[in-house]
């Protein structure tokens, strides 16, 4: 079973259309709270503020439930936030809640958006997912307005570290992309993004579980219980926990690292 080092180890990342379907059955469960990537919203929320100017279009990009648009509700009266996500009840969500007047359907490989639309973007924990990063962020380059900014949070190489490692030694392959901060960086510019080291935060948590099955059940609030290929039959989902647990499982608990980065990066003139 312990077959595969870690630095080897590649992402082969789920459909997008099953990372959609994942996220519509968690928002009844994951709604009031999605712990750790809350305060990540918030953080990202407060980045906005500062760059929101009157009269402005923003788009928040894999919006989910518009939680983020929530935070931002004191400037929703001078700009717009457009949530947009590809799956379906996360959007109705906002919508019935208030949170958002403006609930897009869409895909982010496929922005409804002409060239030079947008004011602004906001991608919170969403570029794990993007099967070609570079494409996708070219695509919200070319739907901002020149010097257009887009906000985001994206995590990086280190986070979930104690998850990778185990699905790593049971030879399981990883199933979301978490890029160094400077390959990270690196696809920002490429896409056509200007960056600027002072415009980057640095997050780091270590939360603690009572078990196992606890910590990878909050991954469920980020879609990463969505697999590219089968799922895990229950002996095997018991050994992923029994392997975690006994690693990493210290006085009765077990540790979740969230490591992320988050900033503003602006199209290049």
């Amino acid at each position: 079973m312990y077959v595969m080092d870690i630095m080897d180890a590649k992402p082969i990342l789920p459909s997008k259309e099953r990372i959609a379907a994942r996220f519509g059955r968690a928002v009844g469960v994951c709604e009031p709270s999605a712990g750790v990537n809350m305060e990540i919203v918030a953080r990202v929320a407060a980045v906005v503020r500062n760059e929101m100017g009157i009269g402005q279009l923003w788009a928040d990009l894999g919006s989910g439930t518009g939680k983020l648009a929530e935070n931002l509700r004191a400037v929703s009266a001078v700009a717009r936030m457009v949530c947009l996500d590809m799956a379906f009840p996360p959007l109705r969500r906002a919508a019935q809640s208030g949170r958002t007047a403006y609930a897009v359907n869409a895909d982010i490989d496929n922005l409804p958006f002409h060239a030079g639309t947008l004011n602004g973007a906001v991608a919170v924990s969403v570029l794990q997912w993007l099967s070609a990063p570079e494409k996708a962020l070219s695509g919200v380059a070319n739907a901002l307005k020149p010097n257009g900014a887009l906000c985001f949070a994206a995590y990086v190489d280190g986070a979930f570290t104690e998850l990778v490692e185990t699905r790593t030694r049971m030879g399981l392959p990883q199933v979301i992309w978490l890029p160094t901060v400077s390959e990270l960086l690196m696809t920002f510019d490429i896409a056509g993004f200007d960056v600027r080291a002072e415009g980057i935060e640095h997050f780091d948590r270590v939360q603690r579980f009572p078990d196992a099955a606890s910590a990878l059940g909050s991954l469920s609030r980020l879609g990463a219980t969505a697999t590219s290929g089968r799922l895990l039959n229950r002996s095997e989902l018991a050994e992923l926990y029994k392997d975690y647990t006994l690693v990493f499982g210290k006085k009765g608990t077990v540790p979740l690292t969230y490591r992320s980065i988050i900033g503003t990066v602006r199209k290049r003139d």
